[in-house]
């Protein structure tokens, strides 16, 4: 090369070797291969790396050569990726980390006490995956809850039969990958008179025998007796005591179990974020182990709440769950009382594993402009979960409007959706499955339930 002396052939060699050089690591453990992209530049001080889209390397490795940390290149502790039979190390020289973080290739990876890449594992606050690198920081949230050990489900049963369920691009899938329907009854306020009494045993064995494989617990968050009330003298242990006693009487009978944070007065539920974020971070944490259990994170979303507005709350509640359970069914509720399932295709949750998104239906009210939305975002691949509904007016009154409701029932038989009918109860209203002159909480006659009731068993038997 003309020009040059040999001092400066010796540099651009090296510097040749540099740029096309590639770090690879095969078959499991954390992979760094190629080039990072960027430019080796130097100035009299030494070699630096300026990234592709801005700023330079300092700290870290950049394939394999040292920057460090003023962002100059360090000969001396050039490294590579090794593996023996026990995993992944990182060696440089006679060095390799023991007990501490690397940056490697834009990434960051532990290694233990031996020297060895950590994976699939949170290491204090922070995931490393499968292949080492970490992905998430734990939200700060703390739970002191026991966790309580997998359940056994009876024979026959649908959480038996399906096991902890998944969402496959708009469906909701069996553990072995089976499209499933949930056909499901919700509580009404779980504190309240004429639903807390239904809280049984041999009340969810009856809607059982009905066909019914799943109960939704409405936990209100604002109104008398909500999670969220301080000055209505209901305890939150009290609250906590018949969560449980209600996932305990669902899992002894095999049946899958929603646990429903209820927003509705409070109509944004950021307003209430901070309990939120406890409550799901106590609620995943003890039911962890438990296949059968679905969380809802925010009911009805109403009043001024924009899509954004619930996102934003969404994005800060999943990973909280996540943290103790990765893969529960997440549901999340939509705007204008959960109906405005077609926003989310646009701009859909950050960890989109295993969530679905909620709609709500009252069939007196909503017609076909409302079945146009759920067409439309499972068009749109969003997978939709229909966790209320009726077939009475909005009011949960009115005169039950058939036509609409047999329309709402063949487009969600038609699809496999699955749905809840609202409620458990036996107040005077009309979508209380009840009748309010009924005094008896398990084994109802048709003659003691409600049209609404009636239809609404019809329909879960498939009728």
């Amino acid at each position: 090369m003309k020009g040059i002396s040999r001092k400066q052939l010796i540099v651009w060699l090296l510097m040749t070797a540099l740029l096309f050089s590639v770090i690879r690591m095969s078959d499991s453990g954390a992979e760094a291969a190629g080039t990072v992209a960027g430019t080796w530049k130097q100035d009299s001080k030494g070699w630096w790396f300026r990234f592709k889209n801005g700023g330079y390397a300092k700290d870290e490795y950049i394939n394999g050569y040292y920057l460090d940390k003023k962002g100059y290149w360090q000969k001396k502790w050039n490294g590579s990726w090794k593996k023996d039979k026990t995993g992944w190390w990182f060696k440089a020289g006679k060095w390799y980390p023991k007990k501490q973080w690397l940056r490697v290739d834009r990434k960051y990876y532990y290694f233990n006490a031996k020297g060895y890449l950590v994976t699939n594992a949170w290491v204090g606050n922070y995931y490393v995956n499968k292949d080492g690198v970490w992905t998430k920081t734990r939200s700060g949230v703390t739970s002191n809850v026991t966790k309580l050990k997998a359940p056994s489900y009876p024979s026959g049963s649908a959480v038996k039969k399906w096991g902890a369920l998944q969402v496959k691009g708009t469906d909701l899938v069996s553990a072995s990958g089976a499209k499933v329907q949930l056909k499901g009854v919700s509580t009404f306020g779980i504190i309240w008179d004429e639903g807390r009494a239904n809280i049984n045993k041999e009340a969810f064995s009856t809607l059982k025998g009905w066909g019914t494989n799943l109960i939704r617990l409405a936990v209100y968050t604002e109104e008398y007796g909500g999670y969220c009330n301080t000055s209505d003298g209901v305890q939150t242990s009290t609250l906590n005591q018949t969560i449980y006693d209600a996932v305990s009487y669902a899992t002894d009978l095999g049946m899958y179990v929603i646990i429903d944070w209820h927003i509705l007065k409070d109509g944004n539920p950021n307003t209430h974020i901070a309990e939120a974020k406890q409550f799901f971070a106590d609620m995943s944490r003890k039911y962890a182990n438990y296949d059968n259990v679905l969380y809802e994170i925010c009911n009805e979303p109403n009043g001024s709440t924009t899509w954004s507005d619930v996102k934003k709350y969404a994005d800060t509640i999943i990973p909280i769950i996540r943290e103790n359970d990765p893969d529960a069914i997440i549901l999340v509720g939509t705007p204008t009382w959960s109906q405005d399932v077609d926003q989310v295709a646009s701009n859909p949750v950050k960890q989109k594993k295993n969530v679905m998104y909620v709609m709500h239906f009252y069939a007196a009210t909503h017609k076909e402009w409302l079945r146009d939305k759920l067409k439309s975002a499972r068009a749109a691949g969003t997978p939709v979960f229909i966790t209320e509904c009726s077939s009475c007016s909005a009011d949960g009154n009115g005169s039950i409007d058939y036509s609409s409701a047999n329309e709402w029932k063949k487009l969600i038989n038609d699809n496999k959706i699955s749905f809840v009918g609202w409620s458990l109860s036996n107040k005077n209203e009309t979508s209380a499955i009840i009748r309010s002159s009924c005094s008896k909480h398990s084994g109802w006659s048709d003659s003691e339930l409600t049209d609404s009731g009636r239809y609404l068993k019809q329909w879960i038997q498939g009728k």
